[in-house]
C-alpha cells in the first residue's frame, strides 16, 4: 500500500511526463545531452522535492536505456517526426510531435521500470491504473525479473502494446536495443548480446584514490554509509555502489584524496605508466582525470603537461589540481594542429585520449546511443588519425606515445593505429601488462564492460624508435 498521498504521485507522474517531452525534443532532434537538457529543467522547476526529482532523472534515464523497443509504442507517423535527423528547429506554442496520449507516456514509462527489473516506483500505480494493467499479472504470465532479455522484452512490449490501444505492434527483439548500423562497427569477435546485455545495466560509480593510505581512505568512506569493494588487481580503483551522499561534499574529496574516475578511464593512465621526473603531455586532457592520474603515479615528480581546445575545460582541471595540491602540472591550450619546430620531441611521453564517439559510455549516457550516427564514426577516425599525427612529433626518439577512446567501434580503434604505423615508420606498438588482468598485450587493449563493471574503453602504447 503506497504511503504516498494519490495527488502527489498523479503529481509525480506527471512531472515525469513534462521532463520527458522536453528532453526528447532536446536529445532525438536537437541532439543534445540528456544530463544536461535534465539539470536544466530540473533547476528550473524548484517545485520538485528530491524524491521527486530521483523518479524522475531515473526514468527518463531508464526510457532511453530501453528506447529501442519502448519505441514501437508510439504510432509510426509520430515516431518519425519525432526521430528527424534533419529539422530546423523552431520552438512553437505547439508542436504535433508531442501530442502524445496519456497511454502511451504511460506505457512507455512503466515499461521502462519493468525493463530495468527492479522494484517499481510508487508512481507506477499511476501508470498502471490509466493503462488498466496490472505487473502481477505479467509476473504470472512467466514474465519476472528473472527472465532473460530475449523472453522478457517482446512479451513487455506486447502486453504494453495492447494495454495502451496500440495493435499491429511489430515483436521486440533485443537487437533493436542498438541502432542497427553499429553491429558492423563493431570489433570483430565480440558477443553482440553479452555487449548488449552490460550496456542495458546502470554502471557503479568508480573513485581513484589519490592518496598513500588507501586503507584509511576506505574507512573514511565506509564511515560515511559507502558500500565500497576495492579493485584486486588496480589498487587505487574503488568501486561505489548505489552512492546514497554527495560524493563531492565529503572532506575526502574536499582535500583531494580522491578523484570519481571510472575503472577503464584508469587504465589508460596505468597504460602510459609514466615514471617520476619525466616530462608528459596530456594532448586531450579535457577536465583532466587522467592528467592527475599521471601526476599522481609520477609521484608528483617532474611534469605534466595539458592541453585542450576547450579552454574552459583546463578551468576545471585548474581546481582540481589545486585542490589536491599538484605542483607538476601545468595548463595550456593547444588547437590540434601539428607543433612548431621547437615544440617537437620535448616530452618522454605524450597521452592523446581522442576526441571519438564516446560510445563506450553508452551505460551511463544511453541517450547517444540513438544521436550518434555512423557517418560520424568515418569523420571522428580522420579527426583521430589528424590528431594523433600532429601529436605524436612531440615525443622524444626512444619515447612513449599511447592513443585512447572510450570507443567500442574498430574504426576508431584498431582502425587508427593500423593508418598511424603505416604512416610512421618510426613508431612500433611496444607490449605491456594489461592493468585490469596482468596478461601481457599486443600493444593494445579493449577493455569491454565485463572486464570489470566499468566504460568500454581502447588503449595503444607506442615506442619511437631511438
Amino acid at each position: 500500500m503506497s504511503q504516498i498521498p494519490t495527488l502527489r504521485l498523479k503529481s509525480q507522474a506527471r512531472a515525469c511526463r513534462d521532463a520527458l517531452t522536453e528532453v526528447f525534443q532536446s536529445v532525438l532532434i536537437e541532439h543534445r545531452p540528456a544530463d544536461r537538457i535534465l539539470s536544466a529543467f530540473l533547476r528550473s522547476n524548484h517545485k520538485y522535492g528530491s524524491r521527486d526529482r530521483q523518479l524522475i532523472s531515473e526514468s527518463i534515464f531508464a526510457v532511453f536505456r530501453w528506447w529501442g523497443v519502448l519505441r514501437k509504442l508510439l504510432k509510426p507517423a509520430l515516431l518519425e517526426e519525432l526521430e528527424k535527423k534533419h529539422v530546423e528547429i523552431e520552438i512553437q506554442t505547439h508542436n504535433p510531435a508531442w501530442d502524445i496520449p496519456d497511454k502511451t507516456f504511460a506505457a512507455i514509462f512503466l515499461g521502462a521500470w519493468i525493463l530495468e527489473r527492479r522494484e517499481l516506483p510508487e508512481a507506477a500505480a499511476v501508470w498502471e491504473d490509466e493503462l488498466n494493467f496490472e505487473f502481477s499479472n505479467l509476473r504470472r504470465s512467466g514474465l519476472d525479473r528473472y527472465s532473460s532479455l530475449d523472453l522478457l522484452i517482446p512479451g513487455v512490449i506486447a502486453a504494453l502494446a495492447q494495454a495502451a490501444d496500440f495493435k499491429n505492434v511489430t515483436p521486440a527483439s533485443v537487437e533493436e536495443l542498438l541502432p542497427e548500423w553499429v553491429y558492423p562497427f563493431l570489433p570483430q569477435g565480440v558477443n553482440n548480446l553479452e555487449l548488449i546485455k552490460w550496456f542495458q545495466q546502470r554502471p557503479p560509480m568508480w573513485l581513484r584514490a589519490q592518496c598513500d593510505d588507501i586503507d584509511n581512505l576506505i574507512r573514511k568512506l565506509k564511515n560515511h554509509g559507502l558500500s565500497i569493494q576495492r579493485h584486486s588487481n588496480i589498487q587505487q580503483a574503488i568501486c561505489v555502489e548505489n552512492a546514497k551522499v554527495n560524493l563531492y561534499s565529503l572532506e575526502e574529496f574536499r582535500n583531494g584524496l580522491f578523484e570519481v574516475q571510472d575503472l577503464a578511464s584508469q587504465v589508460i593512465g596505468l597504460t602510459c605508466s609514466p615514471k617520476p621526473g619525466e616530462r608528459w603531455w596530456d594532448a586531450c586532457a579535457g577536465a583532466g582525470g587522467k592528467t592527475l592520474q599521471l601526476a599522481d603515479i609520477m609521484q608528483r615528480k617532474g611534469s605534466v603537461i595539458a592541453t585542450d581546445i576547450r579552454e574552459y575545460k583546463l578551468d576545471d582541471l585548474r581546481k582540481r589540481a589545486r585542490r589536491a595540491s599538484f605542483p607538476n602540472i601545468m595548463c595550456k591550450e593547444w588547437d590540434g594542429k601539428a607543433l612548431r619546430k621547437k615544440q617537437q620531441e620535448n616530452f618522454d611521453g605524450v597521452l592523446v585520449d581522442s576526441p571519438c564517439s564516446c560510445s563506450g559510455t553508452w551505460r551511463r549516457n544511453p541517450d547517444a546511443r540513438w544521436t550518434t550516427s555512423q557517418d560520424e564514426i568515418t569523420e571522428m577516425a580522420e579527426l583521430q588519425l589528424r590528431i594523433l599525427t600532429n601529436a605524436s612529433s612531440g615525443v622524444k626518439k626512444g619515447g612513449v606515445l599511447v592513443y585512447a577512446t572510450c570507443s567500442i567501434f574498430a574504426g576508431e580503434n584498431t582502425g587508427v593505429v593500423e593508418k598511424f604505423l603505416a604512416e610512421n615508420p618510426e613508431y612500433t606498438l611496444e607490449s605491456f601488462s594489461n592493468p585490469m588482468n596482468g596478461e601481457q598485450t599486443d600493444g593494445t587493449v579493449q577493455v569491454f564492460p565485463w572486464d570489470g563493471n566499468c566504460d568500454a574503453m581502447f588503449a595503444a602504447r607506442f615506442r619511437r624508435k631511438s
